[in-house]
C-alpha cells in the first residue's frame, strides 16, 4: 500500500514538472479551436492529464533494480478468467477482496474524465478504457515492451475485465454527478474580443 501512495506522489510530480507545458499547449488548443476558455473543462482536461501520470506510475513502477532485472526470464501471465472469484474463495482475506475492489477503482477516473469532461459515448470510453488497460497489461506481459529480459509484473486478464468495468462505472458516475449540477459547457471566457 505504500509502494502506491509513493507512485501517486510522484506521479504528481512529474505532472508537476510537466505542468507548464500541458497548460500552454491545452490553452493554444483552446484558442485555435475555438476562441473562448471554459475554466471547468479545462481544469478537467489537467485533472485527466494528473491522474494519467499517477496511473502509470501505480502500474508500472517501480523498475526492477539491476539485481533483479538480471534475474528476470520469460514473459508469463494469468490468462484463465473469473480467477479473480477462485482466489477470494481460497484466501479468504480482505487483501484478495481489495485487489479486485483496486483494479476497478484504477480506471474509474479515466471513464469519469472522458464522460464528464470529454462527452464521449459510453462505448468509445469502455474501448478506450479496455485499450488502456490492454496496454497496461502487455508492458507488465513484456518486461515494459521487451526492455526487460521478462515479466517483472503480473499479465493478468481479470485486470482487462476488472480495468474496463471501472471505466464503464465512471461513465455511470459522470451521469450521475451531471444530474447533480448545473450543464458547465456553456460557461467560457471570450478570448478574442
Amino acid at each position: 500500500m505504500n509502494v502506491w501512495f509513493e507512485s501517486i506522489k510522484n506521479g504528481f510530480n512529474l505532472y508537476l514538472k510537466a505542468a507548464p507545458l500541458a497548460l500552454v499547449v491545452a490553452i493554444g488548443i483552446i484558442y485555435i479551436r475555438k476562441s473562448a476558455f471554459n475554466p471547468v473543462h479545462f481544469l478537467g482536461v489537467q485533472c485527466l492529464i494528473l491522474y494519467l501520470f499517477c496511473l502509470i506510475n501505480v502500474v508500472l513502477f517501480p523498475l526492477p533494480d539491476a539485481a533483479t532485472a538480471a534475474t528476470l526470464n520469460g514473459y508469463t501471465g494469468q490468462y484463465v478468467p473469473f480467477r479473480f472469484v477462485a482466489d477470494i474463495a481460497k484466501d479468504r482475506t480482505l487483501e484478495s477482496v481489495l485487489q479486485v475492489v483496486f483494479n476497478v477503482m484504477l480506471t474509474v477516473p479515466f471513464g469519469f474524465f472522458c464522460k464528464f469532461i470529454l462527452n464521449m459515448k459510453r462505448r468509445n470510453i469502455i474501448i478506450l478504457t479496455f485499450l488502456l488497460s490492454l496496454t497496461i497489461e502487455l508492458a507488465q506481459l513484456t518486461g515494459l515492451f521487451f526492455i526487460y529480459p521478462g515479466s517483472y509484473r503480473l499479465f493478468d486478464v481479470d485486470d482487462l475485465m476488472l480495468n474496463t468495468l471501472g471505466g464503464f462505472a465512471g461513465t455511470v458516475l459522470a451521469n450521475f454527478v451531471s444530474d447533480l449540477i448545473p450543464d458547465t459547457r456553456n460557461v467560457s471566457i471570450a478570448l478574442i474580443s
